[in-house]
């Protein structure tokens, strides 16, 4: 398939490894990666703060970066930047040109289960994991049945390393508890933020497992700070860098 990479600010600025394991791991899978000019910000922090002006002049411009690109799919490594890309390309532009950009867009996680499952992983990843089940991804994208819901349950991040040789998966307790990052809320409420990451990268720790792994590039951020600043056993990985090894 020809994939476009939507690469969000945050990774392209603070997380570009993960960019990196991204465009490896799509490639060892035989895809044809590109990479369409004219990017920028989801416009999540002006939406956030009520900055609409600011916000549609940003996410208008990301759009047109994608408009009339030919791809078969839109794959972006950051679960909650494309959340925000979607609501913001429904909510300032309206018509088919936008909404088959839309249509397109998918998360790293969500492209390899529901569109192109990986067929064989090639390389043991001998380690335990802890996963970090981020609130926009399994409650905006449905990566994950989260603990409030009722009926059946699901997981699409799992499924997806579940298959990898040697691999370990555990999770912390209330497993899908918020990060406290929330992007603006961090700045707004540095405190409750702090004190909330602070809880869950503890939880992750006690697990015993040697990485906490996440689809969410801000969480990750968010928790390795936490780790840091506590000197805790452990470090962080995002979901990419994991399948790359793998593969």
């Amino acid at each position: 398939m020809k994939i476009a990479l939507f690469i969000p600010c945050l990774v392209n600025q603070m997380m570009p490894h993960v960019g990196i394991a991204t465009v490896e791991l799509l490639e060892k899978l035989g895809h044809q990666v590109i990479l369409p000019k004219g990017q920028t910000c989801c416009g999540q922090p002006m939406t956030n703060s009520g900055c609409f002006d600011e916000a549609k002049k940003t996410t208008l411009k990301l759009l047109n970066a994608f408009k009339g690109v030919e791809c078969d799919a839109i794959v972006c490594p950051a679960a909650s930047c494309l959340v925000a890309a979607k609501e913001n390309f429904h909510e300032f532009d309206d018509s088919p040109e936008a909404q088959a950009v839309i249509d397109k867009l998918y998360e790293l996680t969500e492209f390899l289960h529901d569109v192109a499952p990986i067929p064989a992983f090639n390389k043991a990843f001998n380690y335990k994991i802890s996963l970090q089940l981020s609130c926009h991804g399994i409650r905006m994208l449905d990566l994950a049945t989260p603990s409030e819901q009722m009926g059946p349950r699901t997981n699409k991040v799992e499924a997806v390393l579940s298959s990898i040789p040697g691999i370990e998966i555990v999770y912390p307790d209330r497993r899908d508890e918020c990060c406290g990052f929330g992007g603006t809320f961090a700045v707004d409420e540095g405190a409750v933020s702090a004190k909330m990451g602070k809880d869950k990268a503890q939880a992750h720790a006690a697990t015993g497992a040697t990485y906490a792994v996440g689809f969410d590039p801000s969480c990750l951020l968010h928790l390795d700070g936490m780790i840091r600043r506590q000197l805790l056993p452990i470090a962080t990985r995002h979901i990419a860098e994991v399948i790359n090894a793998a593969l």
